[in-house]
C-alpha cells in the first residue's frame, strides 16, 4: 500500500478515532496515569504521521552532483520508488513544506503560549500568596489563605506550596485534612502539572486536531483520579471521599491543580463504590488503538527502506 496513504489513515485513526475510543473505555480509569499518557500519545502519534507525510513529499529526486552525491541520489530515488511517493511535483513539495511547518510551528506556538500563560499565572498567584497567605499552624509546607469557601490546591515548583483556605481548615477534621494534603502532595510528587501543561501545549498549538483539543480536559480529569488513588492508598478511600464531599465543587485557580478541579460527586462515587475486577480488556483496547496505527507508520517507512537497503541499487562501497 502507498506509504502516504498508510500515514494518512494512521493520522486520522490517532487524531480522530483514538479519542472517541478512549472516551468510551471507562475501565481505563483503573490506570489513570497510564490513560493520561495514552491521551497524550494519540495527538502526538497523529502529528508524527503528518510530519512524516511532509518529509516524504519533500524527498528530493533532482541531481545532486557526481561521486558520493550521485550515489546518495540513486539511494533516494530507489527509496522514493519503493515508497510510491510522487516525483518532482511542485504541488507535493508545497504540501510537504506546509505539513512540516504546521507540525513544527504548532509545537513552537503552543509551547510558547501555554508555557508563558502557565508561568505568568503561577507568578501572579505566588505574589498573591505572599501578600494574603500565611503559614498554616502545625502544617509544614502548607499556606493558609483567608477565604469563606473551602478549597485546597497546589502550585507547581520544587517545592510548590499547598494552599488550603481558612474555611477548609475549619470544616475538615484531622483525617480529612490529611487526605486532602496527601492528594495535593501526590500531584507534586508525580509532576502532574507537567502532564497538564503538555496537554495544553497540544491544545493551543493544534486546535484543528480533535485529539489535541480533547486531551486537555481528559488529562486534567485523569491526574485528579491518580491523586485520589495515591491519597486513598495513604489515608483510605472513605477518608478521601469524605474530604472531597466536605470541600464540594469550589474550583482551583488557573495556575493550580486542586482536589476540586473536576466533579467531586463523580469522584466520591468512584472511591466508595466496590472495586471492580477486570478492566484488562479495556486497557488492551486502549493500547491497541494507539499501537496499531503507530506500527503502521513504522512499517510504511521501514519496510521499503529495508527492501532498498537489501538490493544492489544502493551499495555501500
Amino acid at each position: 500500500m502507498n506509504a502516504l496513504l498508510v500515514l494518512a489513515v494512521s493520522a486520522v485513526a490517532l487524531g480522530v478515532g483514538a479519542p472517541l475510543v478512549l472516551r468510551r473505555l471507562r475501565g481505563l480509569e483503573r490506570w489513570p496515569t497510564l490513560t493520561a499518557w495514552l491521551w497524550l500519545a494519540a495527538p502526538a502519534g497523529a502529528l508524527t504521521a503528518v510530519a512524516l507525510t511532509g518529509l516524504l513529499l519533500l524527498m528530493p529526486t533532482r541531481s545532486l552532483g557526481m561521486g558520493v552525491a550521485e550515489l546518495l541520489r540513486t539511494c533516494v530515488m530507489a527509496l522514493r520508488a519503493a515508497l510510491s511517493t510522487p516525483h518532482d511535483s511542485s504541488a507535493g513539495t508545497v504540501a510537504g513544506v506546509l505539513l512540516v511547518a504546521a507540525v513544527a510551528g504548532g509545537f513552537v506556538l503552543g509551547g510558547s503560549i501555554a508555557g508563558l500563560r502557565a508561568w505568568r499565572a503561577a507568578r501572579r498567584h505566588r505574589e498573591l500568596l505572599a501578600l494574603a497567605g500565611r503559614p498554616a499552624m502545625g502544617l509544614a509546607g502548607v499556606t493558609e489563605l483567608e477565604h469563606g469557601r473551602p478549597f485546597a490546591y497546589c502550585l507547581p515548583g520544587r517545592p510548590g506550596p499547598v494552599v488550603v483556605s481558612s474555611a477548609a481548615l475549619r470544616r475538615l477534621d484531622a483525617g480529612q485534612l490529611a487526605a486532602v494534603l496527601a492528594h495535593e502532595r501526590a500531584h507534586q510528587a508525580s509532576r502532574h502539572h507537567r502532564l497538564v501543561l503538555l496537554a495544553q501545549v497540544l491544545r493551543v498549538g493544534f486546535p484543528w486536531l480533535p485529539a489535541a483539543r480533547l486531551a486537555r480536559q481528559a488529562v486534567a480529569r485523569l491526574v485528579e483520579l491518580a491523586a485520589d488513588d495515591a491519597a486513598a492508598r495513604a489515608q483510605g478511600r472513605r477518608q478521601v471521599a469524605a474530604a472531597l464531599a466536605a470541600l464540594g465543587e469550589t474550583p482551583a485557580p488557573e495556575a493550580a491543580l486542586g482536589a476540586t478541579l473536576v466533579s467531586a460527586g463523580e469522584r466520591v462515587s468512584r472511591l466508595v463504590a466496590p472495586r471492580q475486577h477486570g478492566g484488562g480488556l479495556a486497557l488492551l483496547a486502549g493500547v491497541l488503538v494507539l499501537v496499531l496505527p503507530l506500527a503502521a507508520q513504522v512499517a510504511a517507512v521501514a519496510f521499503p527502506l529495508a527492501r532498498v537497503a537489501g538490493t544492489a541499487i544502493c551499495p555501500l562501497g
